[in-house]
């Protein structure tokens, strides 16, 4: 009988590819038994063909220290967007993870709180349903008044109380948002009156506030991470924007960006298995005394 040479390559091909996914995957679990000290339990719930990969990427943009955001940068933005997926085993992870990379804790409730106040003003953009055009009008003219502003800062610094300021009724935050952003954007002007002074003051005491723990770009890189896996157009193009402004490049922006899918991979992994919680804890204990142990012998 004749042979079918093409069966006969493609039967072939199927053999070699089996073999390679084997090593790649036997070469994933050995690196991650050598970054944390054993194999976790959830690792579990991948499958040969997606482990590999999974790994590579969470080992270089999570842990590596290649990447133009540092460790502790990465796990603050991980924190944020963790805690309003919300993802217990993200949050437990994560707020573990950064105190071991010289986090503070002030820095992680200013990380979660970002994301809060992102979450606010993401909920109240889209369902006023604004013109994205307009919001980004007035968005780029709040960013060259508050660039102004900054420049002017350098000559005549700033207090912490100019950002502590609690008006009490509606019109006297209607007069502070104009005098900090050069205008009263509509967002603002929509919001019940009944609640604004308090929810401006939270704004500016936070997020415009150059007192806190963070920075203006750590902030804003939080709110990026935050925004984009939303996802809420408004709030990426005002935190893409506020970022630039205090000189994020775009690979820190692209960083802040991958760490948030990043944590959403991880949360979707650990919540669609339904992981049991308290054995998660034991594991991530472990990986972080473990890796905790590895560098101080490194």
């Amino acid at each position: 009988m004749p042979t079918n040479t093409k069966t006969t390559q493609n039967k072939t091909s199927q053999k070699v590819n089996l073999s390679t996914k084997w090593k790649e995957v036997d070469t994933a679990r050995e690196d991650i038994k050598d970054t944390f000290g054993f194999v976790p339990t959830f690792i579990n719930n991948f499958t040969d063909q997606s482990l590999p990969g999974a790994w590579a990427e969470a080992k270089v943009m999570r842990f590596g220290t290649n990447t133009a955001l540092d460790t502790k940068l990465k796990g603050l933005i991980a924190v944020g967007v963790g805690a309003q997926i919300p993802c217990d085993m993200i949050s437990y992870f994560e707020q573990k993870a950064t105190l071991a990379d010289g986090a503070t804790r002030q820095e992680q409730i200013e990380a979660v709180l970002m994301a809060a106040i992102t979450r606010r003003w993401s909920t109240m953009l889209n369902g006023l349903q604004l013109n994205e055009g307009e919001f980004r009008k007035e968005a780029d003219q709040i960013m060259a008044y508050v660039k102004n502003m900054m420049e002017n800062f350098k000559s005549s610094p700033p207090t912490e109380e100019m950002f502590l300021v609690k008006p009490e009724t509606a019109e006297e935050a209607y007069d502070d948002i104009k005098k900090t952003l050069g205008l009263i954007p509509k967002f603002f002007q929509l919001f019940p009156k009944e609640g604004l002074a308090g929810a401006w003051s939270e704004f500016k005491g936070l997020q415009l506030n150059p007192f806190t723990a963070l920075n203006g770009k750590q902030k804003e890189l939080i709110g990026l991470g935050v925004a984009a896996q939303i996802p809420c157009g408004y709030c990426i193009y005002f935190h893409r924007s506020a970022a630039k402004l205090y000189e994020a490049t775009d690979r820190e922006m692209n960083e802040a960006l991958a760490v948030a899918a990043d944590v959403r991979h991880w949360s979707t992994i650990f919540h669609g298995p339904q992981i049991d919680f308290a054995s998660f804890k034991k594991d991530a204990d472990q990986m972080l005394k473990n890796s905790s142990q590895r560098q101080l012998q490194s």
